[in-house]
C-alpha cells in the first residue's frame, strides 16, 4: 500500500469530518453526526479505489476497537451496584420491552426474524454522548437525575453488548452449516463466561501490579495492546471485535488506574473513533435516503414512541414521580452508538440490505438532531397535558398511582426480611417472564435447523422432532410456571 495514498486518504476524511463537525457545532449537535455526515459526502463525491476502501476498512476497525474499549472502561459495576437501583429497574423494564417491541414492529413491517431481531437490538439504546450533551446544555434536571440517566445509558450499553452477542450468531447462521454454527455458538458461550469469571477477576490484579512496578508509559501501552488482542480473540470465538474491546474495558475498569488510562487514551479515540463513524456514512448514498424517507420515519416514529414510553413505565414502577419520569424518558431518545455498531454487523453479515441499513442511520441522526427540541419542551408538554386530561381519565390515573406509591408505602414500613422477600419476589416473576419469552423467540428460530440436525446425526424424520421439540418447549414453560 503506498504511504501517499494513506495521507492522502487520512487528511481528506478528517479535514472534511473537521468542517462537518464545526458546522454542526453552531447548530448545538455533537460531532459523531458531522462525522456521519462527512462519511455520506465522501462515499457521494470521491471516486475510491481499491488501496482506499482497504484503508478504511482498516482504521474503521480500529476505531470500532478503540470506542468499544473505552465505553467498557466507563463502566463500574461497583458504582452501579450502590447507586443505581433505580437504573437498574428503568433498563431491566426498557430493554426487554424495546427489543420486543423492535421485533413485532419488524414483522409488521415485513422483515424477516434475525432482520427483526436485529431492529429490537438496534433500537434498544440511547446515545450517552448525545444525551449528556443536550441535558449539560439545557440544565433541566438536577445532578441525582442526571446521574441517574447516564448509569440508564450505561446499563443499555451492557444489554446491547449481550444482545449483540446473542444475535451474532443468527447473523452467521446463513455462512454456516449446522456444525458450524453449533461450533460457533458453544464457543461464543466459553469465550463470554471465561472472559466474564476469569477476566473481571485478575485482570484488574495484573494492571494494579503493572502500574505500582513498571513506568506508567508501559501501563497504557499493554491496556491498548491487551485490547486488541481482546478483539482478535472474540473474532476467533465468532464474535465482533466489538465484544472482545468492551469486555477488556469493562476488567480494567475497576483497578486504580483506569481513569488516568482512559483519559490518556481519548485522543487516539477521537481519532479513530471519527474513521468508524465516516466508515458508517460511507455505506449511504443519497439515492438510498430519497427512496426510504418514508421507512427512515417510520423506524424514527417506533423508536421514539417505544422509547419514551418503556422508560417512563420504568421510572414509575421505580416509584419516580410521573413528571420527572417524562421528561427523563424523552431525554433518553436518542438512538445510541451501537444502532450504528449492530446495523454495520448486519450489514457485513448480509442479514439486512442497504435500504434497511440506510433508514436505521437516518432514524438515528433524525433522533440525534430532533432531541434538542424534545428535551427543552418535554415539561411544558407534560404541564400542558396534564391542564387538557378529562377529568375522568385523570381520576383513573390517581387511583393506580395512588394504589403504587401505598403499595412502596408498605413495603417500606415493612421489616428488612419482609422487603428482601419482596424483591426477591418481584425479581424472580421478572426473570421468568423474561425467560419464557427468550425461549419462545429462539425456539422460533432454531427449531426447524434444530429438528434437521437430529433427523440428519440421531435419525427419525424433521415432523417427529418437531414435535418432539414442541412437546418439550410446552414441559419447560409449565415447570417454569410451577417454579414462579
Amino acid at each position: 500500500m503506498d504511504e501517499i495514498v494513506l495521507m492522502t486518504n487520512l487528511a481528506v476524511f478528517l479535514l472534511v469530518a473537521s468542517v462537518c463537525s464545526i458546522i454542526f457545532n453552531k447548530l448545538k449537535l455533537p460531532p459523531l453526526i458531522g462525522y456521519l455526515m462527512a462519511g455520506i459526502i465522501i462515499a457521494n463525491v470521491w471516486v475510491m479505489d481499491e488501496d482506499s476502501e482497504d484503508i478504511v476498512e482498516i482504521l474503521s476497525d480500529m476505531g470500532l476497537i478503540t470506542l468499544m474499549f473505552c465505553i467498557g472502561m466507563e463502566i463500574n459495576l461497583k458504582k452501579i451496584r450502590k447507586q443505581g437501583t433505580l437504573a437498574i429497574i428503568v433498563a431491566l423494564v426498557q430493554l426487554p420491552l424495546m427489543v420486543l417491541g423492535g421485533v413485532v414492529a419488524g414483522t409488521l413491517m415485513g422483515f424477516n426474524n434475525v432482520q427483526s431481531i436485529c431492529l429490537g437490538g438496534i433500537i434498544s439504546g440511547s446515545s450517552t454522548a448525545v444525551v449528556m450533551a443536550v441535558l449539560k446544555t439545557q440544565n433541566r434536571l438536577d445532578k441525582d437525575h442526571i446521574d441517574t440517566i447516564v448509569l440508564i445509558t450505561i446499563m443499555e450499553d451492557i444489554g446491547q453488548v449481550i444482545i449483540l452477542s446473542m444475535i451474532t450468531p443468527m447473523m452467521a447462521g446463513s455462512e454456516l452449516d449446522s456444525n458450524g454454527l453449533i461450533a460457533m455458538i458453544i464457543s461464543i458461550a466459553v469465550f463470554m463466561l471465561v472472559s466474564i469469571i476469569v477476566g473481571l477477576k485478575f485482570v484488574p490484579l495484573i494492571i494494579n501490579w503493572v502500574s505500582d512496578n513498571v513506568h506508567y508509559e508501559v501501563l497504557l501501552i499493554l491496556a491498548i495492546g491487551s485490547a486488541f488482542g481482546m478483539a482478535l480473540l472474540a473474532q476467533f470465538a465468532g464474535l465482533s471485535v466489538a465484544i472482545g474491546a468492551f469486555l477488556l474495558g469493562m476488567m480494567i475498569s475497576p483497578s486504580r488506574k483506569s481513569r488516568e488510562l482512559s483519559h490518556d487514551f481519548e485522543p487516539m479515540k477521537n481519532l479513530l473513533m471519527s474513521m468508524f463513524f465516516i466508515s458508517v456514512g460511507m455505506e449511504i448514498s443519497v439515492q438510498s435516503v430519497l427512496d426510504n424517507v418514508v421507512l427512515i420515519l417510520v423506524l424514527y416514529l417506533v423508536y421514539a414512541i417505544l422509547k419514551s414510553s418503556t422508560v417512563f413505565l420504568g421510572y414509575w414502577l421505580g416509584n419516580e414521580s410521573p413528571r420527572n419520569g417524562f421528561i427523563s424518558a424523552v431525554s433518553l431518545v436518542a438512538m445510541g452508538e451501537f444502532a450504528f455498531i449492530i446495523s454495520k454487523q448486519a450489514l457485513d453479515y448480509g442479514v439486512v440490505d442497504e435500504a434497511f441499513y440506510t433508514s436505521v442511520i437516518g432514524a438515528a441522526l433524525i433522533s440525534m438532531i430532533i432531541l434538542p427540541i424534545l428535551s427543552r419542551s418535554s415539561g411544558d408538554v407534560w404541564d400542558k397535558a396534564i391542564e387538557a386530561c378529562p377529568a375522568g381519565l385523570m381520576g383513573v390515573f390517581k387511583r393506580i398511582k395512588d394504589a403504587r406509591d401505598n403499595l412502596y408505602a408498605n413495603v417500606a414500613v415493612s421489616s428488612r426480611r419482609t422487603r428482601k422477600q419482596f424483591r426477591k419476589l418481584m425479581t424472580m416473576n421478572y426473570v421468568c417472564v423474561l425467560a419464557v419469552i427468550l425461549v419462545e423467540i429462539v425456539f422460533v428460530l432454531i427449531n426447524p435447523a434444530l429438528a434437521g440436525w437430529f433427523a440428519e446425526y440421531i435419525g427419525g424424520t424433521i415432523l417427529i422432532w418437531s414435535i418432539l421439540m414442541l412437546l418439550m418447549n410446552l414441559f419447560g414453560i409449565f415447570f417454569q410456571s410451577t417454579l414462579s
